[in-house]
């Protein structure tokens, strides 16, 4: 399903720190990928040598059964059908995105998380994504690096790694708001020693 970066024959390994990194946040009805949907995409595309913003894009997306939301997904996405009447469908956002950066990894917060619910919607469209395999969970770097320090009181983007550097977040909640601060604090982690 992912583009590989096993080389050929002959051919030498891409340098890891030469790929784009697509950081990819979603918003969705719920945190069952079986029974909830998406309702929101965004992502920024960085080089990885320099972290350098390359684009970004971000659209709410027409949920199909919004009668299995679970209440809470859609209040934290804040979700209104006057906010989303402009919503486009899944699957033309799901080709945007699987040719946004080819052989680029993906980044996030709880990553592994989004993917789920990606890769189920990949499958139900029969869309292969360009992007490689190779996945970078924000959570988990900030885990390694921040491990023994006992000011960190929670692995949570807002509640926890984000008041550990003393940042500022907005209240409001939504993908390309939390693409953008899994950013700010990959960017951060990255400096540390």
């Amino acid at each position: 399903m992912f583009t590989s970066d096993r080389h050929l024959k002959g051919r030498k390994p891409t340098d890891f720190r030469k790929r784009k990194l697509i950081f990819l946040d979603l918003e969705m009805t719920g945190s069952d990928p079986h029974r909830h949907e998406i309702i929101e995409v965004a992502w920024i595309v960085v080089n990885g040598n320099n972290f350098k913003i390359l684009s970004s894009f971000v659209s709410k997306v027409k949920p199909l059964h919004l009668d299995t939301n679970d209440n809470e997904g859609l209040v934290i996405a804040g979700f209104s059908e006057k906010k989303w009447e402009n919503a486009i469908e899944l699957e033309k956002v799901l080709e945007k995105l699987a040719n946004v950066a080819p052989n680029a990894m993906l980044v996030g917060w709880a990553i592994f998380h989004d993917w789920e619910f990606l890769e189920r919607a990949f499958e139900k469209y029969n869309i292969t994504p360009k992007f490689n395999y190779r996945m970078l969970p924000v959570d988990t770097i900030a885990y390694a690096k921040l491990y023994k320090d006992k000011r960190l009181k929670g692995l949570g983007l807002r509640t926890g790694v984000l008041n550990y550097f003393g940042m500022k977040f907005p209240k409001q909640h939504g993908a390309l708001v939390d693409a953008k601060l899994s950013l700010l604090v990959f960017k951060r982690l990255m400096k540390m020693k």
